[in-house]
């Protein structure tokens, strides 16, 4: 552990970020030293910049912490140490093999629709029966399209044959997803704004006892009616912020009738 003079002491920008981490999780500096089998002193030696972090310390806080792959990163670039997790761009031939991987042994290998969304709910990929089904509501163009924002509109809305009982399945999920994203929260607060979610909380509330499962029924023009949910997922081993970031959405059919009429599209 290297330690500063104490004169012109300011908290490093790796205090910031280990502190900002810290105070995230609800931990405080007794505890996460306790996890760490170090003390007290020598964490607020790091959080004010006194000290700072050996590579092998910094280590065993991404593990104690658990923290993810964009912590990591932004943990280790702001020690000044190596950093061994590479910021990789969204067109790099890397994250590009990466997704076709995803789209080749996990979507196209699922019977029913599937995508790999980005933080912000681009549609970064798509399986053939998704496409078979709603590639007619997607709109087309150079840009990845954006289901939040089609979710939204007024067109999708009206296949919604329970828009106030999904609604709130909806909104929760997007209001997780509003913390990691400003185009979600942006979209968020714009379709509260016009009352899109007005009617969730009188409706969970005429419910009762709430079902295991709140379907979207949703009913395609000239078409059968389906009941969805969705499995979400993440690849277990990912070491890149990227990817890491992704959401890999797996549509499942409720019912019998809507399992049929998904394989009879796709």
């Amino acid at each position: 552990m290297a330690t500063i003079p104490l004169e012109g002491i300011a908290m490093t920008s790796f205090g910031h970020v280990l502190k900002d981490i810290r105070a995230a999780r609800g931990m405080s500096q007794a505890s996460l030293a306790l996890s760490l089998d170090s003390t007290q002193r020598h964490l607020s030696f790091l959080e004010t910049g006194r000290s700072l972090p050996t590579s092998s310390f910094l280590a065993r806080i991404c593990r104690a912490m658990d923290l993810n792959i964009a912590q990591r990163v932004n943990l280790y670039e702001a020690s000044g140490l190596a950093n061994p997790y590479t910021r990789r761009d969204m067109e790099s031939d890397e994250i590009h093999a990466a997704l076709d991987m995803i789209e080749k042994r996990v979507l196209a290998n699922w019977p029913f629709p599937a995508l790999v969304l980005d933080p912000d709910w681009n549609v970064l990929r798509s399986n053939a029966v998704f496409d078979q089904i709603f590639g007619a509501f997607m709109p087309q163009g150079n840009e990845p399209a954006n289901l939040l924002e089609v979710m939204m509109s007024e067109m999708f809305q009206g296949l919604v044959q329970n828009w106030d009982q999904a609604a709130g399945v909806m909104f929760y999920r997007l209001q997780r997803a509003a913390t990691h994203s400003p185009r979600i929260a942006k979209v968020l607060q714009a379709a509260q704004s016009e009352g899109r979610f007005a009617g969730m909380e009188q409706h969970l509330g005429e419910l009762g006892e709430i079902p295991i499962f709140l379907p979207i029924r949703i009913a395609l023009p000239n078409g059968p009616v389906m009941e969805l949910s969705s499995l979400l997922g993440k690849l277990a081993s990912c070491q890149d912020a990227l990817i890491e970031g992704l959401e890999i959405e797996l549509m499942v059919p409720l019912d019998e009738p809507s399992e049929q009429a998904m394989r009879a599209d796709g």
